[in-house]
């Protein structure tokens, strides 16, 4: 009788200390919710604060200021380590940067190396606080499948990088995917192309992978949630060559082969 009140007791502990670590592991999560939210959200009132004294609108230098400042910040909030491999072309010319597309991280990834503004999915713009918050930064949001919206994105896209000075993020695969096996599109070199825009490829991994990878009909709050409960991640970023474009659908192929060589991420398990 003795050895069966012991042997209960044992179990009753275990089972009790997992409840609590799972109970700390939901706060955990909750919180990190809370924190990355609430960075977002108070960049953007300094953002808007910022714009409305100067007229409405961010002056370039600005808003460069406030993406890496806010995406450095981010990046602990996430519990993300970034490495980062090659040098980035200077900021003072407008660049193009093309890559592979793992999940939302990559936004503040990229961001923390260099002061991107992004081509998005039109749904974005939907999403509560990082919706308007895109906006502010200059996102150029993207209805898919549309000949007219496409158009406009062009003209959107070379407005932000003659005009206003403002390189630009895009991912060419047009969704998130593991193995980047979908060939890119050339609409975004057609464009570098015609407006003598440097290209820039990047190509980037985490580990672990399936823990930051944001897939199919993965929902936003719950794949955060999630993240913010498991272990750190550690980001790996490479950059490529700057390049000028003079044939568009070479250059796509060229960078959407070196963007998935599996060397990359076997070097960088």
């Amino acid at each position: 009788m003795t050895h069966q009140s012991a042997d209960t007791d044992g179990r009753l502990e275990v089972e009790t200390h997992s409840a609590s670590a799972e109970s700390g592991s939901a706060v955990h999560g909750l919180m990190g919710m809370y924190q990355v939210f609430a960075s977002i959200v108070r960049y953007h009132r300094m953002a808007a604060r910022h714009a409305h004294s100067l007229g409405g609108e961010l002056s370039r230098e600005d808003l460069q200021g406030f993406i890496t400042a806010w995406a450095s910040q981010a990046l602990p909030l996430l519990n993300i380590k970034a490495e980062r491999i090659g040098a980035i072309a200077p900021l003072d010319e407008p660049t193009l940067f093309v890559g592979n597309h793992l999940s939302y991280l990559d936004v503040p990834l990229l961001m923390s190396q260099v002061p991107v503004v992004f081509l998005g999915k039109a749904e974005i713009s939907k999403w509560p606080v990082l919706g308007s918050a895109g906006k502010l930064a200059g996102m150029v949001f993207v209805k898919r499948d549309s000949d007219g919206s496409r158009r406009e994105a062009s003209r959107a896209i070379l407005d932000c990088l003659q005009n206003r000075g403002m390189s630009l993020g895009i991912f060419p695969s047009g969704t998130t995917t593991v193995y980047e096996d979908r060939p890119w599109r050339s609409g975004a070199f057609r464009i570098a192309k015609a407006g003598k825009i440097p290209v820039q490829p990047f190509r980037l991994t985490y580990e672990p992978l399936t823990q930051a990878a944001f897939l199919g009909k993965d929902a936003l709050l719950p794949h955060l949630y999630r993240l913010l409960r498991s272990g750190p991640l550690t980001a790996r970023i490479e950059f490529g060559e700057p390049r000028l474009i003079t044939d568009p659908q070479a250059a796509a192929q060229a960078c959407w082969t070196w963007s998935k060589d599996p060397s990359f991420r076997q070097a960088h398990p």
